[in-house]
């Protein structure tokens, strides 16, 4: 299914649009994405772009996704656009109480693995450090973490209003990016353009056989 007629079809739905989702299709081509997971998905316009690319690239692929559950109450919500598209078979939603770190650790707990995360939920500086080190878990060596809203401060959403000053004005995503991802020993940079910022995650090399 092409990007275009997806995008005529979601309209002016927050949040992605067609150019980002066009620089997302190069990202997930390139590198030969098969299982992707998605972190925040709100009406699920992200997801319908990435299930998209999904069918059109065929075979057994499957974009896994998390939200809170307050996101099923939205008009239109990600498993109404998916039936209208037709993409219901490419997606499996999960729809959570507080957060979506419990989900994470479901994934790990059953085994799972992914070529490519999209991380686009919660924003702050614990949930934020805490959903990398569990994604690292789920990710494929070779696989690849795409950071949304890396210069995102809460300050200007008005958000979390009774927190200290140096938390709401504090890039958060950044500060993961730089503090714990940069310095991770098993990740490198692919790139890093205006909020966005991809890392890949090393193939292991495998351990000769040694002998005394």
């Amino acid at each position: 299914m092409k990007l275009e007629y997806v995008s005529e079809q979601l309209g002016d739905l927050p949040y992605m649009r067609l150019p980002m989702a066009q620089k997302l299709q190069k990202i997930i081509a390139k590198y030969k994405c098969k299982n992707i997971l998605e972190i925040g998905f709100y009406h699920g316009v992200s997801s319908m772009y990435m299930a998209a690319m999904l069918d059109e690239m065929g075979g057994d692929r499957k974009l896994t996704t998390i939200d809170l559950i307050h996101t099923k109450e939205h008009e239109p919500n990600i498993e109404g656009l998916a039936e209208k598209l037709g993409l219901s078979h490419l997606l499996e939603v999960h729809y959570e109480q507080r957060s979506h770190l419990w989900r994470l650790m479901k994934l790990i707990e059953e085994g799972r693995k992914f070529d490519f995360c999209y991380l686009d939920a919660g924003h702050m500086w614990d949930d934020t450090g805490f959903a990398f080190f569990l994604v690292d878990k789920l990710l494929n060596d070779g696989g690849l973490i795409l950071f949304d809203d890396l210069n995102w401060v809460a300050e200007t959403g008005g958000w979390y209003k009774e927190w200290p000053e140096e938390e709401r004005k504090t890039p958060a995503v950044e500060r993961t990016w730089t503090l714990l991802v940069m310095q991770h020993s098993n990740y490198k940079k692919v790139w890093v353009r205006g909020n966005w910022a991809l890392a890949k995650k090393k193939r292991k090399v495998p351990l000769l056989p040694f002998r005394f």
